[in-house]
């Protein structure tokens, strides 16, 4: 699985806009019914959200919703460079509402793609396999709740994060009885692609540990350190790294107690990022 090169891009993205409709045939809907967002993510890391209820969006002014973000900046490019991967020819169904999303390059270019509100709006950051849910991911990037996107339904996974969990859960099963029937060698980093998990031969995630006292990458104090990462982002990116690493980049590979305990550590703090809070 080889990412695609900045160089093999045709223009540097500059920011996305999403504008997400959820109004569709049916009952008209009640005047504080929230029935457009706008959501607008730069390659910097900014991010720009903003809603309109029915009585909003009829009079073309004012917001019931708005809020300024930023993310982190490998984030905000790896999600922009998901987005500049999806097919421009999309299913059209009626009644679920519509979304126009417009990509803008650095050298003034725009690309526009429209589709139903339905979801099922996959990309690739790995191959050529359309297989990350993109919606899912910008809910977990970005810290708005409700957030629609290219999905109007945002249960019951609003956060995008209870893909994570069951990812989790399942993994800590195989890592606890290794001698499963589970494809680890194959099935643990596809997973983790589908996810939208990055790996970058665990840049993130080992500078992230260093920071907080781990000197050698996955070895004494990983524990302490990683109780101390809250992002699933760099977690996640860890634990793919860690089995590229084995399964790729280590001439023969073993898959012992000491490797186990690792992913182990990992998935087990992942399990608690991705748990769902009860209110």
């Amino acid at each position: 699985m080889m990412e695609r090169s900045r160089d093999s891009m045709p223009d540097e993205i500059r920011s996305i806009r999403i504008e997400s409709n959820n109004i569709c045939y049916g009952p008209e809907p009640d005047a504080d019914d929230e029935v457009e967002q706008y959501l607008t993510i730069s390659s910097t890391g900014r991010v720009w959200f903003s809603a309109r209820n029915y009585q909003q969006y009829c009079n073309s002014k004012d917001y019931c919703r708005k809020k300024q973000v930023s993310i982190d900046k490998w984030k905000a490019e790896f999600l922009l460079r998901l987005i500049d991967n999806i097919s421009e020819d999309m299913p059209f169904v009626t009644d679920v509402g519509s979304y126009d999303l417009e990509i803008r390059y650095a050298n003034d270019r725009t690309r526009r793609i429209s589709g139903s509100l339905i979801g099922n709006v996959y990309s690739h950051a790995y191959g050529e396999e359309d297989n990350v849910d993109v919606t899912r991911l910008i809910r977990r990037f970005i810290p708005v709740y409700g957030l629609w996107a290219f999905n109007g339904s945002t249960a019951p996974d609003y956060e995008g994060k209870k893909a994570v969990f069951l990812f989790a859960e399942s993994w800590i099963r195989f890592f606890q009885n290794p001698n499963s029937d589970k494809d680890f060698e194959d099935g643990f980093g596809r997973e983790c692609e589908i996810l939208g998990f990055q790996m970058d031969c665990g840049e993130k995630f080992v500078f992230e540990c260093k920071k907080r006292g781990c000197k050698i990458p996955y070895g004494e104090g990983l524990k302490e350190s990683v109780a101390e990462i809250d992002d699933i982002e760099v977690i996640g990116s860890g634990a793919f790294s860690y089995w590229r690493g084995l399964t790729h980049w280590d001439y023969m590979y073993h898959l012992g107690p000491e490797e186990c305990e690792i992913f182990l550590c990992l998935l087990q703090r992942l399990k608690e990022l991705s748990r769902k809070k009860l209110k």
